[in-house]
This record gives structure tokens, C-alpha cells and sequence, in this order.
């Protein structure tokens, strides 16, 4: 299985997250690549069996919380996912509110399969990744990709 990681990062942290996954991907002999959601090419997600996608928290607490400005434009301008297996992640400080179902649904729109989700805390959070990965590939076999 090829694992594409997709992330919009703003500080650095959601960058470090799909480093850790991909890392922790390619410990479990799963060959994964992550790059930035706004300049993928065709033909890097065209080879993925399976994407995981994340973006940082924009917002307030209660106010204008969501995904990054111009992830959902970045989303709609990946190519169609084609049924793909989808996992996505999200970065905050407080609480993510409805980020994650809104990116999945975004990326569903786009013709894949939101699978699961995870929210990372600024602080202590890299320790999740491995939980996270187990959900992500359990999911992920569980609902081969048709492509």
C-alpha cells in the first residue's frame, strides 16, 4: 500500500504530525510519502492507494473555527480521489470543533472515502500518532480502494 500525507501547516506543528505518520507509516513497512496539500501534483496523488490528509485549526474557540483558509480550495483542486481510503488529521491549541467532519466531507466531495480522524493538541500530542496510525490502516484494509 502507497500512502499519500497531505497537510496545510501554518507554524510548523502540522507538519511535524504528517512527518510522525509518515515516519511511523514507513516503520510498519508501509511506503508513504507527505507533501504540502496546496502543491501536490497529479501524478503523486494518481500513485497513492490511500490518503491522509490535515490541516491547522483556524478560529477563536467558539468563533470561525474550521479548517485553514484555502484548504477547502486546495481540496477541490486535487484531482478525484477515485473511492480512495481517506484519514484525516487536524492541528489546534483548544478544540477542533467540526474541522475534521468538514474536511472529510470536502474530501468526500472530491471522490474519497473519509475513513477516520484525529485531533493533535499543540502540547504531548506526537504520542497519538501510533493510535492513530493503527486506526488509520485497520480502516484502510478494512475498505480497499477501487482504483
Amino acid at each position: 500500500m502507497r500512502v499519500l500525507i497531505l497537510y496545510e501547516t501554518h507554524r510548523g506543528f502540522t507538519l511535524t504530525v504528517a512527518r510522525a505518520i509518515r515516519d511511523e507509516l514507513a516503520g510498519r513497512g508501509v511506503a508513504a510519502t507527505a507533501a504540502p496539500l496546496r502543491t501536490v501534483d497529479v501524478g503523486t496523488v494518481a500513485a497513492a492507494d490511500a490518503v491522509i490528509v490535515g490541516t491547522w485549526v483556524k478560529g477563536m474557540i467558539v468563533m470561525g473555527v474550521g479548517p485553514a483558509h484555502g484548504v477547502r480550495e486546495a481540496v477541490a483542486a486535487l484531482p478525484s480521489l477515485e473511492d480512495r481510503p481517506v484519514a484525516v488529521f487536524c492541528t489546534c491549541d483548544v478544540a477542533p470543533r467540526g474541522t475534521l467532519r468538514t474536511l472529510a466531507g470536502w474530501l468526500d466531495d472530491q471522490g474519497g472515502r473519509a475513513l477516520v480522524g484525529r485531533s493533535f493538541r499543540r502540547r504531548k500530542s506526537l504520542r497519538h500518532v501510533p493510535d492513530f496510525v493503527d486506526r488509520t490502516l485497520e480502516a484502510f484494509a478494512a475498505s480497499p480502494a477501487e482504483v
